[in-house]
């Protein structure tokens, strides 16, 4: 399944397949825009079929209904729904307009990096651990924001490698990054998630 968003400040393309074998994926993502800003979200469930993909669609919901909220507070009140769930690894970005920061909140192996105009890549520190109900600390990086920054978010379903870098690092449109990426990738042996954006 492959979603493209054009919205006014930003694109955005998204890539969700399921395991080989599973009617379902134990990856969830969610994107909204408000006035003020895009928040972008991407969870894992632990392991792969029905219980990870519930575990990820509790933590997708927390964030649907508390999306105006910072982003370290919105990870806690989605590892509070955790207990009895296998848990799940998350990533949220928030582009606040008016400030041109990113507020990143991660905890697990979401992967995201960041290229700029220049090409300079940024590739944030990852918080270790899962959300399981358990008390955790959450760190939240700052990181400023300008048009033609590209970004991509992905699960642990994607190989990702060192040549993958040069797709982002060129004027396209998100749209034809996924392609590209996609076709340098063989089918997937795990849930595959991929978000790419593009500020506009």
């Amino acid at each position: 399944m492959i979603e493209h968003h054009h919205l006014k400040e930003m694109d955005i393309s998204i890539y969700n397949v399921a395991k080989k074998g599973n009617w379902c994926s134990g990856d969830s993502f969610y994107t909204i825009r408000t006035e003020n800003y895009i928040l972008c979200a991407m969870a894992d469930g632990l392991g792969s079929g029905e219980e990870a993909m519930n575990a990820a669609e509790i933590a997708m919901n927390v964030i649907k209904n508390e999306h105006e909220l910072d982003t370290g507070t919105i990870m806690d009140k989605c590892n509070q729904k955790m207990g009895g769930t296998r848990g799940v690894v998350l990533t949220i970005l928030k582009f606040d307009f008016t400030s041109k920061m990113i507020d990143y909140t991660n905890v697990g192996n979401i992967s995201c990096i960041f290229y700029d105009p220049s090409g300079k890549l940024l590739r944030p520190v990852p918080v270790r651990g899962y959300l399981s109900g358990k008390r955790m600390k959450y760190r939240t990086q700052r990181i400023p924001f300008s048009k033609d920054v590209v970004f991509i978010m992905y699960s642990d379903g994607l190989a990702f490698n060192p040549n993958d870098h040069k797709i982002f690092v060129r004027s396209e449109i998100p749209e034809q990054m996924m392609t590209n990426l996609l076709d340098n990738k063989a089918s997937a042996k795990d849930d595959t998630t991929i978000l790419i954006g593009k500020v506009n």
